[in-house]
């Protein structure tokens, strides 16, 4: 079975699903942009493994609270002389929980090898190897869930991939010392590819908010599993702490938000595509708040994602052909 589609590359016009689609998945990446810049404001009072927890934990919180709050308003709403829905068989229910747990925890392992990782080689090698991600989603898109691409889909992914990969190799190191770090930068990437397909075929079967609290609870088991191994705080100790916390999980949730609504039209391969420019959002956010400056490799990285996108954009193989999105 060949990873391309038979379907044609020329451009399909977009539906206004598609457009807000769009538009939610670069809100996304926004909010997405702001999570380092709150990390490394909060970097010096809070532990990684701590962030990582209590992000979890305190976004469950939120979520619980607010998918209650929207549960009662749905009971509300309905006719009182309308029947129940039907409830799912129940091998459909355990399918969906595994598919949760999984998924959960792929987010919860992506953060956590994430965090390892920069604490045992370079910033540089780190994003390197995450750069890879789009292509692990596409891959794994194909073999998992027989996803077909077309050819200008798969051309514009290699030029903004290989664009990335050719610029940031100039940084790269090489080391005995840095070999751990940098497979915990592959097992990242592979986790995140994991969650984005994971996400995507939740989001054909149930809600935002129902994904967004699912994932959530389902991956703080494993944050605070590592947080007692590695024998760290359950909470900050400081208010800087707190607020750290606090303005991380918020964005993150945000973000994630986002992130799933845009899963329900695009793909989870072209998500992936579009988050290769959080580097670049997230430099310009650090150059307004501690005045740091894009380089000009990083311009000229910036402008060959940009053009593998604008492929990838027309093609077809971005956005699914559903009927309706929720």
């Amino acid at each position: 079975m060949s990873v391309l589609s038979d379907a044609s590359p020329e451009k399909l016009p977009i539906k206004s699903e598609d457009l807000w689609s769009f538009i939610s998945l670069l809100g996304s990446l926004i909010a997405f942009s702001f999570v380092p810049v709150f990390t490394k404001w909060g970097a010096m009072e809070t532990s990684s493994g701590t962030a990582i927890f209590d992000r979890f934990f305190l976004t469950t919180i939120i979520l619980g609270l607010i998918w209650g709050l929207l549960a009662i308003y749905r009971q509300l709403a309905n006719c009182p002389n309308q029947s129940p829905p039907l409830s799912p068989p129940l091998y459909h229910r355990v399918q969906l929980l595994g598919l949760f747990l999984v998924t959960g925890n792929f987010l919860a392992g992506m953060l956590i090898t994430l965090a390892w990782s920069l604490s045992q080689t370079t910033v540089a090698n780190c994003e390197l190897i995450n750069n890879l991600t789009p292509v692990f989603t596409v891959l794994g898109g194909w073999l998992l869930f027989k996803q077909c691409f077309d050819r200008r889909f798969l051309i514009g992914c290699a030029i903004a991939v290989s664009g990335l990969l050719i610029i940031g190799f100039n940084d790269f190191q090489i080391g005995i010392d840095k070999l751990q770090g940098d497979f915990l930068a592959l097992v990242s990437a592979l986790f995140l590819a994991a969650y984005l397909l994971g996400a995507e075929q939740l989001r054909t079967q149930l809600q935002t908010d129902t994904v967004l609290l699912g994932c959530f609870a389902c991956g703080t088991p494993l944050t605070l599993m590592v947080l007692v191994i590695t024998q760290e705080n359950l909470l900050p100790t400081s208010l800087p702490g707190w607020i750290a916390i606090v303005s991380m999980s918020v964005s993150g949730l945000l973000a994630q938000g986002l992130l799933l609504y845009s899963l329900k039209r695009l793909s989870s391969g072209f998500v992936a595509l579009v988050f290769l420019l959080t580097p670049f959002t997230t430099a310009i956010i650090a150059g307004i708040m501690f005045s740091e400056t894009l380089s000009l490799s990083n311009l000229l990285a910036f402008c060959v994602v940009v053009l593998g996108l604008s492929l990838s954009i027309s093609s077809s193989s971005g956005v699914k052909e559903i009927e309706e999105s929720v």
